[in-house]
């Protein structure tokens, strides 16, 4: 029992050093993927089409991982992944000098990131401690913006100082280093057998929660890849958008342990009751003020209340993920995800104009969770 408890904590901690990595990466060129398109001369509906892609085959990707897992482990599963990444930043690095389809490269995106994300969410399921969850989503949730907290802001004046060459080239060193902690991971090299059934079992068993997964990623979606479009087309400045990257992951990290041990002991549907009506009233001001102070403090807010709702919020998650089969619980999640992703993306192409029209439809897909009851 003790060689199994050390097992699961050296697991965790190589998990942690992996998602950390792969945070400090991704904070660096993440937020300036949408802007290096529209430097290159793609418009904004283009742009919105890439992620409209993306996330569709994202989905796709989750069941292609259930596949996979018949035959191979998860543990290989993400070695497969890694290739695919670097294929997906060397075109980011050579697409200003070559002519690419950007709906190829949104398909490439879209596959590494289900066999990173997926594959991550089963390991976290199998190695935390069910009674230390809130503290543990915490810790996951933290950690990475904690290591990542300045990444934006960094990628930002790489990019002004230098060029998004410079910045792709950093990241491939970064995710070339991310690959070693999962070597020494050891992961039980389970051969699963899907049946679509569990799937729809899971649906309805958990009704609740996947209709709550479409308002809580269309809300997500907007504050991640919508909100720095915004900010950069009103400022056109990288390092302005690099600043309220690193605001948003500042207010977060510094919160997230505190409120992760404190949704062990408090009512996790209230602290997210409450959490979302704050939330709303930022999104509320977004639509109001657009001038960069309003920027800045207005995100610096956004990410302190939003670490109230996420760390509850997917405390749920992972609790139901570890009562079910969690790569099926996974995969079928990413089907309301991808619904919320293309109904954010297909409303941007068709408010391209005002983007600010869809801070209100942020604000108020949050305010479902009012009505939040818990699913477990």
């Amino acid at each position: 029992m003790l060689i199994k408890f050390l097992n699961l904590k050296q697991n965790m901690l190589r998990l942690h050093v992996m998602n950390s990595i792969e945070g400090l990466g991704w904070s660096l060129i993440g937020i300036f993927i949408p802007i290096y398109f529209l430097k290159l001369g793609f418009s904004l509906p283009q742009v919105f089409v890439y992620y409209i892609i993306q996330n569709s085959v994202i989905c796709l990707g989750a069941f292609l991982v259930i596949f996979l897992e018949k035959f191979i482990s998860i543990k290989k599963i993400f070695i497969i992944r890694f290739p695919i990444l670097l294929l997906f930043l060397g075109i980011l690095y050579y697409l200003q000098d070559i002519n690419f389809p950007l709906y190829i490269l949104a398909f490439i995106d879209g596959l590494q990131a289900a066999f990173y994300f997926i594959p991550l969410h089963v390991l976290f399921s199998g190695f935390a401690q069910e009674r230390k969850l809130g503290r543990e989503t915490g810790k996951l949730l933290a950690i990475p913006q904690v290591v990542a907290m300045f990444g934006p802001l960094i990628g930002g004046l790489i990019i002004l100082n230098s060029n998004f060459k410079v910045l792709y080239l950093t990241a491939i060193i970064l995710f070339a280093i991310d690959f070693i902690p999962i070597l020494y991971t050891q992961i039980p090299g389970i051969k699963y057998e899907f049946k679509f059934g569990e799937g729809i079992n899971l649906y309805k068993k958990y009704r609740k929660f996947f209709k709550a997964e479409i308002f809580s990623n269309i809300g997500e979606e907007i504050e991640g890849v919508i909100w720095p479009i915004f900010v950069y087309v009103s400022l056109i400045n990288v390092a302005s958008v690099g600043m309220i990257g690193t605001l948003l992951a500042l207010s977060s990290a510094f919160f997230t342990f505190a409120i992760g041990k404190l949704s062990d002991k408090k009512d996790k549907s209230s602290m997210m009751r409450y959490s979302v009506v704050f939330i709303a009233m930022v999104w509320v001001f977004r639509f109001i003020f657009d001038n960069e102070p309003a920027f800045y403090i207005l995100t610096f807010f956004s990410g302190i209340f939003y670490v109230v709702f996420s760390v509850p919020y997917y405390s749920f998650f992972y609790r139901i993920s570890q009562k079910e089969k969690a790569t099926v619980f996974f995969a079928f999640r990413e089907i309301p995800v991808a619904i919320a992703r293309v109904i954010v993306f297909s409303l941007a192409i068709v408010f391209a104009a005002n983007l600010k029209i869809l801070f209100l439809v942020a604000g108020g897909a949050y305010l479902y969770f009012i009505f939040w009851k818990k699913v477990e």
